[in-house]
């Protein structure tokens, strides 16, 4: 709809970033308060001949519902995954395994205790700590 040489637009347009690319752009996820902002500006500004079709409307609103769920569904799979993460972590304790230290040596130790330091889980081995990553084998509990 044209009103006055300005086009009327999908309000979530300008907000149709997927859960993954929420948190890199910045806080530009529309919310529920900014969302009524938008379409109570958008209802104010219509042409009263061609008002907003219901079903625009509704549209619009079940997509700012499916955003708001997408949200819950990414923070339910996100904690799910630090918890298979920890139980994983708690699960090398006590076992052996072959790492490679900074300077590219690798070396094996007994996994005493486990560490997540600014989301990097880490294993504590004799003195050391151990970044999950660097971990290039599991073996079996030390007996």
């Amino acid at each position: 709809m044209q009103i006055n040489g300005v086009s009327i637009v999908n309000p979530l347009s300008a907000y149709s970033a997927t859960p993954a690319s929420t948190a890199s752009t910045g806080g530009k996820a529309l919310d529920a308060s900014q969302f009524m902002q938008l379409l109570m500006a958008q209802l104010t500004h219509q042409d009263p001949l061609e008002p907003m079709n219901n079903a625009e409307m509704l549209s619009q609103f079940s997509q700012l519902n499916s955003l708001q769920e997408l949200r819950e569904i990414r923070t339910a799979i996100e904690t799910s995954s630090v918890s298979n993460q920890t139980a994983y972590l708690a699960s090398l304790i006590g076992k052996t395994v072959k790492y490679n230290r900074t300077d590219g040596k690798p070396l094996e130790g007994v996994v005493t205790g486990v560490a997540t330091e600014q989301d990097h889980p880490q294993l504590l081995i004799g003195d050391e700590t151990v970044d999950l990553s660097e971990v290039l084998e599991v073996k079996g509990e030390v007996k």
